[in-house]
């Protein structure tokens, strides 16, 4: 699987099965998000959005499923906030 999305380093980690909370993506990072897709080597790629969170990632499911050998990327597609902050949102204190 070549499936790429943020998840926050505090976060538990999620049952078998179950989907990520979209509300919580939103609030968190991005109301509004991007696919971006790496098809191979020879600088194939295309970027979809933006979408919501639930769309991009349904969007990313079925890519992946599809295309496994593709790269697909779930990504914020705006951010406020400072690099110390957004840091600390994927880091946690050792």
């Amino acid at each position: 699987m070549a499936l790429v999305y943020p998840v926050q380093a505090d976060a538990p980690e999620p049952v078998d099965g179950t989907e990520p909370d979209f509300d919580e993506l939103a609030a968190d990072l991005s109301d509004t998000w991007l696919v971006e897709v790496a098809v191979g080597e020879d600088g194939d790629d295309a970027c979809f959005g933006p979408l919501t969170a639930r769309a991009a990632w349904d969007l990313a499911i079925d890519l992946d499923a599809r295309r496994s050998s593709w790269l697909v990327s779930v990504v914020p597609l705006h951010v406020a906030g400072t690099a110390d902050e957004l840091i600390a949102l994927f880091e946690s204190e050792e």
